[in-house]
């Protein structure tokens, strides 16, 4: 039997006592790196040796191999409810099922606890089996907790561990983002999801994408710079660019393989077990890998697929978390803005069970945000709206359609989408202020066209304050403006 870690310990302790106050229905949050099919085992195992019968749900089929597997490990005597699973032994104490094999049945097997795995993808036979025994334990596993109603099955939230504590911990490797402007995406419209929230429609941005040219940096050349020779996953809008991404891939002389669901499972075992293997470096989906793909040594995710969904965004980053001999920390390629929308996807912590009445679902965590305006004039260098600034420059066709070759920069928590406050201003304008006179200029005459500039009005309402320096942010600024002005000089 396999020795439990700490946060292992403390969940089924938690467990317990959420049972012993008649809390029969406790959902676990278990991020990536949590061991929870660990946590169930030894949960299984309790229970059958006081000679109760469990049933474990897996929400895919092809996870109930994964799950026995485990449960082998802990020595438990385990039947499989899974077509004609040579393992099938209906008078086992444990069962194993997916949740597609039960639907199916017309009758349940006999149980006294149920322990339900990737329960957010709260399926209407998981429903059925919690009205009809309503009496009886059923304990929820997920690591992206946030769907909307699983508070009308669920009475109890329990979150031993996160997944930074897991990271601090050395359970999981460390990541860094690596982003850039973001794609412009107005106009493209939603399409609502089990979840209870909305994310792009898959149709509509794919064309999106594909009538822009590209979203945000070059793919390969940004692969080179930060993650060359790491085993990488990429995402991509729909399998039509998954598949162009492959050809570009190794066009390049970079080996890259596309994988969907449309291939038969043998095709898609060989494709996993030639990546796990290092033959190739790239394995590209659209969909895919987002869930139950577990490779250790896969450091990199490319992620070229903008979404609102902040469970689909961690799923994702969870993909590449895992240590590895050798893998000091992961990297994440974000040509699709998804950090700028979420933030890191290890700090997204569940606090509270959706009850319906969207108190926290994922409809409330992915509210429609006006896509950030991300091109800069080339004249002006002010944030554009549309094709045609301000200033009165307007992109030409051919522009709009090309893709930008913008080199990736790390980013930092606190570089989210988010609009500017009056007090964010103040601070820019009192910061350029400050430039200003050390450089001996015209008090308040070269600051207030650096803020028009950036903001399209005159400082006028904007009061200076004290500052201790000048940012980072603001000197990027400045430095940017001035290689501009360079350039058009050179050219003029």
């Amino acid at each position: 039997m396999m020795e439990l870690r700490e946060h292992q310990e403390l969940s089924i302790e938690m467990l317990r006592q959420s049972l012993s106050k008649g809390l029969n229905r406790p959902l676990l949050a278990a991020p990536t790196g949590f061991g929870k099919t660990v946590v169930a085992a030894q949960i299984a195992k309790m229970a059958s040796d006081k000679g109760k019968r469990v049933l474990f749900v897996c929400d895919r089929i092809k996870l109930v191999e994964q799950t026995l597997e485990t449960f082998d490990r802990f020595g438990l005597d385990v039947g499989v409810m899974q077509g004609n699973h040579e393992r099938t032994n209906y008078s086992a104490p444990v069962q194993i099922a997916s949740i597609q094999t039960l639907a199916r049945k017309q009758h349940l097997p006999i149980f006294d606890i149920c322990i339900m795995d990737e329960i957010h993808s709260l399926h209407k036979a998981h429903k059925h089996m919690m009205d009809v025994y309503n009496a009886l334990p059923f304990i929820g596993l997920s690591a992206t907790p946030y769907s909307k109603g699983l508070g009308k099955y669920f009475n109890d939230l329990l979150v031993p561990i996160t997944t930074e504590q897991l990271i601090d911990k050395g359970y999981l490797c460390e990541v860094d983002y690596y982003g850039g402007r973001q794609a412009n995406l107005d106009g493209v419209k939603n399409k609502q999801l089990p979840t209870g929230g909305t994310d792009y429609d898959p149709q509509a941005l794919s064309d999106a994408t594909e009538k822009d040219g590209q979203l945000v940096g070059d793919i390969i050349k940004n692969w080179l710079k930060w993650a060359e020779g790491r085993q990488t996953i990429a995402f991509a809008p729909s399998i039509k660019h998954s598949k162009e991404l492959v050809r570009q891939f190794n066009e390049a002389g970079i080996a890259a393989e596309h994988i969907d669901g449309y291939m038969n499972a043998e095709e898609r075992s060989i494709i996993y077990k030639a990546h796990d293997a290092g033959e190739f470096m790239i394995l590209s989906c659209s969909r895919l890998l987002n869930t139950g793909y577990d490779a250790p040594p896969v450091s990199c995710c490319i992620d070229c697929f903008p979404t609102k969904s902040k469970i689909v965004f961690q799923q994702r980053i969870g993909r590449i978390l895992r240590i590895h001999e050798g893998k000091e920390k992961s990297i994440v390629l974000d040509h699709a803005g998804n950090y700028g929308r979420h933030g890191p996807a290890e700090a997204i912590v569940p606090d509270v069970l959706d009850d319906g009445e969207q108190k926290y679902n994922e409809r409330e965590l992915t509210k429609d945000k006006k896509e950030p305006k991300t091109k800069e004039c080339p004249q002006c260098t002010q944030q554009m709206v549309g094709i045609r600034c301000k200033c009165g420059y307007e992109i030409p066709l051919k522009e709009q359609l090309d893709s930008t070759d913008e080199i990736l920069t790390k980013l930092s928590p606190d570089q989210r989408n988010r609009k500017e406050t009056k007090q964010d201003k103040s601070v820019f304008y009192s910061e350029l202020l400050l430039y200003s006179r050390g450089k001996g200029y015209k008090d308040g005459g070269w600051a207030s066209h650096k803020y028009r500039e950036r903001y399209g009005v005159w400082p006028n309402a904007i009061s200076p304050q004290m500052v201790n320096g000048i940012s980072d942010e603001t000197r990027k600024y400045i430095t940017s403006t001035q290689i501009r002005y360079a350039k058009r000089s050179k050219v003029a």
